[in-house]
């Protein structure tokens, strides 16, 4: 089997199972799961020091993301703990955001600079996976009013993906990258 496919295969598993985890409050479990990915991606990549920066940018991104989120109070975690931050957001959601990133030299370097069509993806992508989370096993809530939570996650998982898409060409390039529309 072709490993980009494998890759975006186990991403998927890796997801319902970190939500799974999450909304039965095994938040540990859930952040094991994700570092467990980030280092069989690491080890199974050309681009170690790629697929690393990545991952730290794509938390850097979550902790603004839902950790702006949990400040507004659009979005609540379940599985609250461990944080890495008192009113931040919980672990598992960060550890998320490093495996996705950590597809993207793989099954998802079709993103590479590209930010338009990576902005598109978040801002319908983000959105639909945390409705995914909230309806299938309460991993996350959205308080009254709803459409302001998925109004942050839009405009912030698109914003998070345009950067995504350009720093991966960057990363990849070696030089500065031509941005593709």
């Amino acid at each position: 089997m072709n490993t980009r496919v494998l890759t975006f295969i186990a991403y998927q598993a890796l997801w319902f199972a970190v939500v799974v985890a999450a909304g039965h409050d095994r938040g540990w479990l859930a952040c094991a799961a994700c570092l467990a990915f980030v280092l069989w991606q690491s080890i199974a990549s050309a681009e170690r020091a790629v697929v690393w920066r990545l991952a730290v940018l794509a938390v850097l991104l979550g902790m603004l993301v839902d950790g702006g989120a949990t400040v507004a109070g659009v979005v609540r975690y379940a599985a609250k703990d461990p944080m890495p931050f008192p009113g931040g957001p919980p672990c598992w959601i960060l550890g998320l955001w490093a495996s996705f990133a950590v597809t993207l030299p793989g099954p998802m370097r079709w993103l590479s600079g590209r930010p338009v069509a990576a902005a598109l993806l978040g801002a319908v992508g983000g959105p639909l996976s945390y409705a995914g989370a909230q309806r299938g096993w309460s991993a996350v809530t959205f308080p009254a009013p709803v459409w302001q939570g998925y109004a942050w996650l839009a405009v912030s998982w698109a914003v998070a993906m345009a950067v995504l898409a350009v720093a991966l060409a960057h990363l990849t390039s070696g030089r500065a990258a031509t941005v593709k529309r």
